[in-house]
Order: C-alpha cells, then sequence, then structure tokens
C-alpha cells in the first residue's frame, strides 16, 4: 500500500504540473490547426518555432518547451 500511496503522491504532482502547461500547449496546438494547415511543413516549423513560441514566452504563458503541435494532436499510433 506504501507503493501505491507514492505512485499516487507522484501522478498528483505530475497532473498538476500538465494542467498548467496544457495552457500553452493547447494554444500553440489550435493555432496549427486554425492557421497553418494547409501551409508547407517548413513553412509551419518556421512559424511556430521562430514567431509564436517566443510571444508566448514574452506573454509569460506556460507550456512544454519543445513542444511540437503535432505531438499534442496525435500519436504514432494515430
Amino acid at each position: 500500500m506504501a507503493d501505491e500511496k507514492t505512485r499516487w503522491e507522484n501522478n498528483v504532482e505530475s497532473f498538476k504540473n500538465e494542467r498548467i502547461l496544457m495552457i500553452g500547449n493547447a494554444l500553440v496546438s489550435a493555432a496549427f490547426v486554425s492557421y497553418i494547415g494547409p501551409f508547407s511543413s517548413n513553412f509551419r516549423s518556421v512559424l511556430w518555432k521562430n514567431t509564436w513560441i517566443p510571444d508566448i514566452e514574452e506573454k509569460k504563458i506556460p507550456y512544454t518547451p519543445g513542444i511540437d503541435p503535432l505531438d499534442v494532436l496525435a500519436n504514432q499510433s494515430e
């Protein structure tokens, strides 16, 4: 039971952190789907890495560093 308690405590902390980072992650992913989906992968990459991420950082919106909108939207099996 002690091991389960430790695991649950660790999960709670992880979920709290994920909840905070979800704000910026969802913002980047929603913008990706809404605005740059039809463009080439090179243009999309430059736009979100060099324009959107610096803007999010400037506004102090929490996000997962190194986020890739495609990883948020789908995983390898999808």
